[in-house]
């Protein structure tokens, strides 16, 4: 018992070390930013799984190379904003849930390819092995008995999936009171959305966002099934949270176009 509980606590502190890594290597990253280009706004992209990441990442680059007052800078999925040291300043983007769900379900069945191949864990290869198809899943949220049961584990066992938007702000909740974004990129509305937030950092340049498989990732849904109505109202359901973080953030957008 008291070997167990040993190796319990060191697991519980070999994980807040890491945690503390993570933060003090963040913190560190932009002092070295910030020193080093002076004479640029640095701007931190919270990267949101499936939400025109990849897109935008482009986007930035080709206004890093074009733009001389700012400097956009991306971070990695497991960065948070309470990860964000202040007062940085930061921008993410985000999707509806319903079609993010769909698009998460086959960029992890196919392993992220083909920009990358990112092997499944055992949850996720259970996972795809009850539910072929994101329409399969999402009809059978909710269900009695044991679908439902698995249908539930799947949900939690797919990386993108199991993600909710809102995750991303865990702790840091009140965003457009205590800290908000320098503006908000919707996935449904990219190229608009970019406009606005190089606007608002004073930058006259018109990136390309590119919509190639090649150089993004891309779903071809030919062939697979539509998501019911029940599938819909079940995600609506599961993902209820991200709904309302979405109103959210479009309320917030129409409140400072009218300022």
């Amino acid at each position: 018992m008291a070997t167990a509980a040993f190796g319990m606590r060191l697991a519980e502190l070999s994980s807040a070390f890491a945690r503390l890594t993570n933060r003090a290597g963040l913190e560190v990253s932009l002092r070295r930013v910030l020193r080093s280009t002076s004479r640029r706004r640095v701007v931190y992209f919270l990267h949101i799984g499936k939400a025109a990441g990849s897109q935008v990442k482009q986007m930035m680059a080709q206004v890093n190379r074009e733009a001389d007052g700012v400097l956009m800078k991306g971070l990695s999925h497991d960065v948070t904003l309470a990860d964000l040291p202040e007062p940085a300043d930061y921008f993410f983007s985000i999707r509806d849930p319903i079609s993010r769900f769909r698009s998460g379900f086959y960029s992890r069945k196919r392993r992220g390819r083909p920009l990358n191949d990112i092997a499944w864990t055992p949850h996720e290869e259970t996972a795809f092995a009850n539910f072929e198809h994101a329409a399969d899943l999402a009809e059978a949220l909710f269900a009695p008995g044991e679908e439902g049961m698995r249908a539930a584990a799947a949900m939690k066992s797919i990386r993108h999936t199991a993600q909710d938007q809102i995750d991303w702000f865990a702790l840091a909740g009140d965003i457009f009171t205590v800290r908000p974004p320098v503006w908000v990129l919707r996935q449904e509305h990219l190229e608009a959305d970019m406009k606005v937030l190089l606007d608002r950092l004073g930058v006259d340049f018109t990136p390309e966002a590119r919509r190639d498989a090649k150089g993004a990732h891309a779903n071809d849904y030919a062939g697979i099934p539509d998501l019911t109505e029940t599938g819909i109202a079940n995600l609506k359901r599961w993902y209820a949270q991200d709904v309302a973080f979405y109103e959210a953030v479009e309320t917030w957008m129409s409140s400072q176009r009218s300022e």
